[in-house]
């Protein structure tokens, strides 16, 4: 029975922990929108690209933040796939090539979990994979343009 306390006394203060970040997240994402002016929480669909790639970022930064606050070492808060996505799509944004390689270094997940989701989502029709013809060794990678409009869509209606 010893070790059943010990082990509930561990997932207590796991979950007080977690509480504990909860609240510093919840005050932060409520300072972050108390900051905001009117017409950046109101669903506008005409937004430039620096207003997409700032709205972009602003959702990358919240997803690092949540995995950050909540996750205790086992990813179940990561979001990689969306993460990947928004990298990608903030790179095409940018007229920045992006390999299929470096977006799955930059993942922060193994190298072959990235390489299966991203091989899943060029399946999905969400990314494409195009060769570099000046290396056929490397393999550039973008949004597809119904992915693009879907994370548009989402942006474009994103409170911050």
């Amino acid at each position: 029975m010893d070790s059943i306390e010990a082990d509930l006394a561990e997932l207590r203060l796991t979950i007080k922990q977690a509480n504990e970040k909860f609240e510093i997240l919840d005050k932060k994402i409520s300072d972050s929108c108390g900051q905001l002016s009117n017409d950046r929480c109101s669903d506008s669909k005409d937004l430039d690209p620096a207003g997409l790639i700032d709205r972009a970022e602003k959702f990358l930064h919240w997803g690092r933040l949540k995995s950050g606050a909540l996750d205790t070492g086992n990813g179940l808060f990561a979001d990689s796939c969306w993460n990947m996505c928004l990298d990608i799509y903030i790179c095409g944004l940018k007229d920045e090539q992006v390999t299929v390689s470096a977006i799955a270094h930059s993942s922060g997940i193994p190298m072959t979990t990235a390489m299966r989701y991203i091989n899943v989502m060029v399946e999905q029709g969400l990314l494409e994979k195009s060769s570099n013809p000046a290396d056929n060794r490397m393999v550039f990678v973008a949004v597809s343009g119904e992915c693009r409009k879907r994370i548009e869509s989402l942006l474009s209606s994103a409170p911050f």
